[in-house]
């Protein structure tokens, strides 16, 4: 008998906590918005688990990751291989990973605690409160939210919407998960109230639709070059473009929320549907970078040519490149530290869920829409990609984006040749979930 659950436990930061997203974000949280959550949904099936967690946070670790699926499955013996930790990835979050925005900085242990417990209690939380469920998987449709930021017509957007559709024994829908591929950062650097972004008026209008008792999360998708067309270089240094205004978040969010709801009526679900989980470990290989002095030799000369050409009367666009310099010199200079100990290879974890006949691949990174969409026409079960889960590793572009350079590929740390490599090992997992002599990971 297929059974689920669901939950959410707020991880709202402090007034006074800084915000992750932005390297040029001046001052601390001011405010919460709307609260943010750790949201929790587990399916079981014939002593077969899955659980998703969504964060509404910018990533985590998968340090981070790895440890709290290690102590929900001492809790609950859920096995760890079948826990995905999902970041929607929101910029106006608490900071919960370190990177190449706050190379300089450290995480507040007693809030990173405090997540922990979180994530945590929404699993165990969840899967007390299991009660006899039908499940199914759709999709749904959409345009006019996410743009492709890196071309000039906008263009290859993912405009499919995955949607888990869970329903009670007598056919009424209790819970939702949707995948879709966007940045949320419809707010800017300027913006100092913690908040879900777009989102989190997704889920709002959703849970209205579904009733009192309703509940939804959100995952993302291969959202590294999709956003609202905002500039990623620009919104880095700090340039604050027209519309990143709460009311267009919620116009957008509402958006979304609307075509998800016009296919949830749609999904038909089953009361027996087939459960599963597996993972690997992946060696994709680094990008070259220079040694740790020359690394910081650079990034010092940055700095002194920005402040020459802030002193001087400049032209906008030379100061502008300046800071984009000093920004690109920053993000080499923290990587090359960061890899100095690798041998030429970057270990990651890719991990699949089997829902029915679709596959929820988990990836810890900003994951190049062009990818995503290649892989769903190679795939034989219908695939849905759910980025910055499990971890991350910053961005993943495409082999043809490293000749064009840009913001997200110097903030990649793998080489151009990861993609095929990609390609190889996500067939593999589909191939495991779907093979019959596989066991499924389950309670341990």
């Amino acid at each position: 008998m297929l059974s689920a659950g669901f939950s959410k436990v707020s991880i709202s930061p402090p007034i006074g906590a800084p915000l992750a997203g932005f390297a040029a974000r001046q001052g601390f949280c001011e405010g919460v918005h709307d609260d943010l959550f750790a949201r929790a949904l587990v399916v079981e099936n014939n002593g077969k688990v899955v659980a998703f967690v969504s964060l509404d946070v910018l990533a985590v670790s998968s340090e981070f990751a790895n440890s709290v699926r290690t102590r929900i499955e001492q809790r609950t013996g859920i096995g760890r291989d079948a826990i995905m930790i999902a970041s929607t990835h929101t910029h106006a979050g608490p900071v919960t990973v370190k990177t190449f925005f706050n190379p300089e900085g450290t995480l507040d242990a007693d809030y990173m605690d405090s997540l922990a417990q979180a994530i945590e209690e929404s699993v165990a939380e969840a899967w007390d409160k299991r009660f006899s469920a039908r499940l199914g998987v759709g999709s749904g449709y959409v345009t006019g939210i996410g743009v492709n930021r890196r071309t000039p017509d906008k263009k290859p957007v993912d405009e499919e919407i995955g949607i888990i559709k869970v329903e009670d024994a007598n056919g009424q829908t209790r819970a939702a998960l949707i995948n879709y591929a966007c940045h949320p950062t419809v707010l800017g650097s300027n913006n100092l109230l913690a908040t879900g972004d777009f989102p989190y008026f997704t889920i709002e209008k959703i849970e209205q639709a579904i009733g009192a008792d309703g509940f939804a999360m959100f995952v993302n998708g291969t959202q590294g070059n999709i956003s609202m067309g905002h500039s990623s270089e620009l919104s880095a240094i700090g340039v604050i473009t027209p519309g990143r205004t709460f009311e267009r978040a919620a116009e957008l969010g509402y958006k979304l929320a609307e075509a998800t709801l016009e296919a949830l009526s749609g999904i038909q679900t089953k009361e027996n549907c087939e459960l599963g989980a597996a993972s690997s470990l992946v060696n994709f290989p680094l990008k070259d970078f220079p040694k740790i002095e020359e690394a910081a030799q650079n990034f010092r000369e940055a700095e002194k040519e920005l402040a020459r050409v802030s002193q001087s009367e400049a032209a906008t666009e030379v100061l502008m490149k300046a800071k984009s310099q000093l920004l690109y010199a920053s993000i080499t200079n923290f990587y090359a530290r960061e890899t100095a100990h690798l041998d030429g290879h970057l270990q990651v974890e890719l991990q699949a869920f089997r829902i029915g006949d679709a596959v929820f691949l988990a990836v810890p990174a900003e994951v190049f829409v062009e990818i995503g969409l290649e892989l769903k026409r190679r795939v034989t079960h219908k695939t849905y990609i759910v980025g910055i889960a499990n971890g991350y590793i910053a961005y993943f572009p495409t082999e043809s984006a490293y000749a064009d350079g840009g913001y997200e590929v110097v903030s990649s740390k793998i080489a151009p040749e990861s993609e095929s490599v990609f390609y190889q090992e996500a067939l593999k997992l589909e191939e495991q979930l779907f093979t019959a002599s596989i066991e499924a990971v389950s309670i341990s």
